[in-house]
Formats: C-alpha cells, structure tokens, sequence
C-alpha cells in the first residue's frame, strides 16, 4: 500500500465541475453549474480504441433574485447519463424554487432532492450552487453604494457562515465599528 498523495499514474476517472455566474439585472443572477465525468472504458470496450468515455454531461442552472436571494427559476439537464431513467428525477428539481439561500440551504436541499429523491451529482450540483449564488449577486450587486455595510442584507445573511463570516470575529466587528462611524441619517 503506498502513502504517497501525488498522482503517479494516469487517472482512470475525471470529474469536471464548472460554475458560472451571470448578471441579468434587476437584483437578479442566474448561476449555472457542469459536471462532466469520464473514466476508462468498460473491459466490453475495446482498449485499442483508447482515452476516456463519457458517462456523465449534466447541468444545474437557478435564477436567484436578490436581495434575499431567493430561488425563483430551476433547470436541469441531462445531455449524457448511463441510464435513461436517471431523467426520471428531472421535474421534482422544481422543489428547489422558493428557497432561499441562506444558513440551512444545504440542508434544505438535501431534504429536497437528496439520497434516492434525487441525483447524486446533480444534488451536488445544486448544493454547490448556493455558495457560488452568493459569491457571483456579491460580484454583480456588492460594489453599489451601502453594498458592505451590515444594512445590506446580503452581508447579514452570511454572518456565522464560516469562520470569517463569525458574528465575534474582526471582520464582522470592523463592520460594525463603519456603522458606528456614519453620520445619523446617512
């Protein structure tokens, strides 16, 4: 058995994810998700034929208003799956509309469309989704006046999110010491 963590061998499997988000105006953001795997063939395929074959093309988008950040439209897609009946899971997708994305959203969505209510990849997809809606309205909406100020809702929203984000930590206090610091009826 080695210890070693680097890779010294070819893979024989890749996972691809990619996330992109994009300004629709209006406090609005659609945020779009891809999985693409590919492995070694199968021993039924012949090996001289070479590479990776695909087994999974998926993807997730939502349409996410701000600034609450609430779902307001879910796609999901299945260009390439092992098993057609992997699409059977495609409408109940839509239970993720109206949710918010806040403290809670992962949990959330796996009761939603976790476990076998769902499809693993693509429930990882919407899991990774939230986090990069919050990332991707902060890119499109956070530089406008009163954006980082602890009035915005989209920064008390992410208060004891993560370790940063702590209610008790410096980033948090230093917003609070700005709010001090603005002259009343700013």
């Amino acid at each position: 058995m080695t210890t070693r963590l680097d890779p010294i061998q070819k893979p024989v499997h890749i996972r691809q994810t990619e996330i992109k988000t994009y300004d629709l105006g209006d406090h609005q953001v659609l945020v779009e998700a891809t999985l693409k795997d590919t492995r070694t063939p199968p021993p039924s395929v012949d090996p001289s034929a070479g590479g990776m074959v695909l087994v999974h093309d998926l993807v997730a988008r939502i349409r996410v208003q701000g600034p609450d950040l609430t779902i307001v439209a879910v796609e999901a897609k299945m260009p390439h799956i092992p098993r057609e009946m992997c699409r059977e899971i495609l409408p109940d997708m839509q239970k993720l509309v109206g949710l918010r994305i806040i403290t809670g959203y992962t949990q959330q969505v796996k009761n939603l469309i976790g476990d076998v209510k769902g499809c693993s990849h693509l429930t990882h997809l919407f899991l990774s989704l939230g986090p990069a809606a919050v990332q991707g309205y902060w890119a499109a909406y956070g530089r406008k006046p009163g954006a980082r100020s602890l009035g915005n809702p989209a920064i008390t929203r992410v208060i004891d999110s993560c370790r940063v984000w702590r209610r008790d930590g410096p980033l948090v206090a230093s917003l609070s010491a700005q709010v001090q610091k603005e002259p009343k009826g700013s």
